[in-house]
């Protein structure tokens, strides 16, 4: 199964992933970083830290 993932800060559609997907990933409207992960059907986004 595939699913669409958008952004959670401002609904900008990000990507189409399967399970399994492991991504980080900038969104191009609010410039927010984040991970999403699509395990057993659940879609997971986190914002991601920058490590500088």
């Amino acid at each position: 199964m595939t699913y669409y993932v958008v952004c959670p800060e401002c609904g900008y559609k990000l990507l189409k992933a399967g399970d399994g997907s492991t991504i980080e990933i900038y969104c191009p409207k609010c410039k927010d970083k984040m991970l999403i992960e699509i395990k057993n059907g659940k879609v997971i986004v986190q914002k991601a830290t920058d490590n500088k």
